[in-house]
């Protein structure tokens, strides 16, 4: 394989991981603005072109095998194995990660883009949390920047609230708190 079918094959796998998470509207709106954005001049073909797309490639990849090897390496069964893993110690962080369960590890039937305050009675139970009033922890989250509104009492994870998951949690224990340094004003004459 020469490095420009290298380069191809290592861009289509992080395309698809990055698009694996979205809703399929977000995934086509993404999709369309860079096709748009990079002058790209579609031919209405659903396959690619048979002279661009030979036996180098990979003969198929898909949205279902990423998912499999994912699972395959992935030990989060339930909300509470995820629970335990990340080890929020706030309602936000609670939050967060149930939106982030609900959004991307939850069972096919139960996965969905949006949290509720219903979700919360549901699965923070499970999840050794406890109960919070529900309404206000959707608020709180919100307004501590990891959900955004939709409406209707539905709340979606942002890409904050994502890589807090993701990349913040567990808090690294053993590291000192950061401090923030404040301004000091100098008192006028």
């Amino acid at each position: 394989m020469t490095d420009n079918e290298e380069d191809g094959v290592s861009a289509i796998t992080a395309i698809i991981a990055a698009l694996k998470p979205l809703d399929d509207t977000t995934r086509l709106n993404v999709i369309e603005f860079v096709v748009k954005q990079l002058g790209i001049k579609l031919s209405g073909r659903s396959e690619p072109r048979a002279d661009v797309w030979n036996s180098s490639f990979p003969s198929q990849i898909t949205l279902e095998e990423e998912e499999e090897e994912e699972e395959e390496g992935n030990d989060i069964k339930d909300i509470r194995s995820l629970a335990e893993q990340k080890q929020p110690k706030t309602v936000n962080d609670k939050v967060a990660v149930l939106a982030y369960y609900l959004k991307t590890l939850a069972p096919q039937d139960e996965r969905r883009d949006y949290i509720t305050a219903e979700d919360i009675e549901t699965y923070f139970p499970g999840a050794g949390f406890e109960l919070p009033v529900a309404r206000m922890a959707l608020t709180n989250a919100k307004n501590a920047g990891y959900l955004h509104a939709m409406g209707s009492g539905k709340y979606r994870l942002n890409p904050v609230g994502h890589n807090l998951v993701t990349h913040k949690l567990p808090a690294d224990s053993g590291a000192p708190p950061k401090r923030v340094k404040r301004r000091t004003t100098k008192k006028r004459r």
